[in-house]
């Protein structure tokens, strides 16, 4: 053997030392480093999951508050619905209302004209009656000559007139 192949195999001090050496610094790394990365890997992760919980958490709450708009939405058009229709059956109970006294109204002028008419009518027969008697005792006067009293000129008159509107 030779002092080469001999140096391969025999145990350096050098490198128990470098051994030893990077064992206690790998403790001191894990004290040091590793331990304090792991915390801070460990507490990230539990931000990180608190974060997505609290999302999950605001998202369900803001589709509860999306839900209850929706309903109060639907709540106030129907409201509005229900507005409108009570609103528009009012209008149309005024309108026939309104509608039921304008026909009353027209049917009383019509009545009070009518009555007017009948009484303008009768007023005017009795005016034509009396001018006609007048008339016609005024000609019988002059055709007989003679003058019959007034009581007995009418009756003849009122007759004749009867007899007319018989005739007629």
């Amino acid at each position: 053997m030779t002092r080469l192949d001999a140096g391969l195999l025999t145990i350096n001090g050098t490198l128990i030392a470098q051994l030893v050496i990077f064992l206690l610094v790998l403790l001191i790394l894990y004290r040091l480093a590793w331990g304090p990365l792991l915390r801070i890997l460990n507490e990230r992760r539990a931000r990180i999951a608190q974060g997505v919980e609290a999302t999950q958490k605001a998202m369900q709450e803001l589709e509860a508050a999306e839900r209850a708009r929706q309903a109060k939405l639907e709540e106030a058009r129907k409201e509005a619905q229900a507005m409108l229709d009570r609103i528009t059956k009012q209008a149309e109970d005024l309108r026939k209302e309104l509608e039921a006294k304008a026909r009353e109204q027209a049917d009383a002028l019509v009545v009070k004209a009518r009555a007017e008419i009948q009484q303008e009518r009768q007023k005017a027969v009795e005016d034509l009656r009396s001018q006609v008697a007048d008339l016609a005792v005024l000609a019988a006067s002059r055709i007989i000559g003679e003058s019959l009293d007034a009581k007995k000129h009418r009756d003849l008159i009122e007759r004749a007139i009867e007899e007319a509107e018989i005739r007629a």
